[in-house]
This record gives structure tokens, sequence and C-alpha cells, in this order.
């Protein structure tokens, strides 16, 4: 048992930055720190040793992490997949995927109440099979500032939305 001061990290759910750690008083099962600490190590500072933790013998079965990743739970694995096709096989390859999971691509966002999210994906999937044609009808080379604007609407669309996802997983849920 220990006390800990730390950070969250804003951009990854269930994760804290120690800064320092600290005895529990009373408790048997708790760091043994020297007496010039305070009860207390700086993790930047000191550094702590095996002999600083319990012997093997006292400590407790270790307690599983139950950290809920929010991000991995959500659908938005599907807008992320298709960012970075974009940025690997470019606009064919986006299109070429869509049309493959055109169905599955948006119902799940929008089920899931990321609507926005599901509009933005459809932007990028619209604007990658966009191709004109000229006056003697031959196809002509899509415009690649729109295409440009629907990656990056989707890009900053997904980072907010996973920051938030992110940062909401941090605050306690009000009790009524």
């Amino acid at each position: 048992r220990i006390r800990v001061v730390g950070r969250l990290d804003p951009d990854r759910a269930g994760t804290l930055r120690p800064l320092a750690v600290g005895a529990v008083p009373g408790a048997t099962e708790t760091l043994r720190l020297p007496p010039e600490w305070r009860g207390r190590a700086d993790l930047g500072y000191d550094q702590l040793q095996g002999a600083h933790l319990p012997p093997r013998a006292e400590a407790g079965p270790a307690q599983p992490a139950s950290a809920v990743d929010t991000v991995a739970e959500s659908p938005l694995w599907r807008v992320r997949r298709l960012v970075e096709l974009a940025v690997s096989g470019g606009r064919r390859a986006v299109a070429e995927a869509a049309r493959d999971e055109a169905a599955s691509l948006t119902a799940p966002l929008r089920r899931a109440g990321f609507t926005t999210a599901a509009a933005v994906a459809s932007a990028l999937v619209a604007e990658s099979d966009r191709r004109g044609r000229d006056a003697f009808g031959r196809l002509t080379d899509p415009d690649p500032d729109r295409y440009a604007w629907a990656w990056l609407a989707a890009t900053a669309h997904l980072a907010a939305t996973e920051r938030e996802l992110i940062r909401s997983s941090w605050v306690a849920p009000a009790i009524c």
C-alpha cells in the first residue's frame, strides 16, 4: 500500500504519471523509506531500491488493474483506420476500402452517437472517390485541395473526440 501523487495523462485513458510516492502511516505492507526522506520519495529525484519495498512474504497478492480504455471500446477505430489508410495508401485506397465497407463504416458510429465522426468519415470517402470529367467525357484529375480538407477535417475531429473521451474517463461520475 502506497500513497501516490501523480499527473493524469490526457492522451491515454486510465494512465497516471506518478510524481511522488509515500508510505501509508500505520500500514504494515508499505514502503520502508529512509527517515531523511520524511516518508515520501520524489520519483524525479530519489531512487527507490529493493530495500525500500516490503519483503515478499509480507506483500499481499497483486491487485489487477481495471483501467477501461474508452477510446479502444468506441467505434472510432473505424475512422482512425480510414485516416491512416488515407495517409499510407492515398485517395484510391480509401475509395476501394470504402466500397467494400460502405454500410459498416458509418452505421456503428451513428448508433454510438458519433454522428459528426460518421459525417466526416463519409465526406472523406466521398471526396476520395470523386473524379470529374472534362468537356469530352474524359476523367480528370481530382481536386487535391478538397481531399486534403476532408482528410484534415476527419483527422482533427478524430483527435479532438479521442482526447475528450480520455478526459471524460478521468472525471468522476456524478452521484445523485
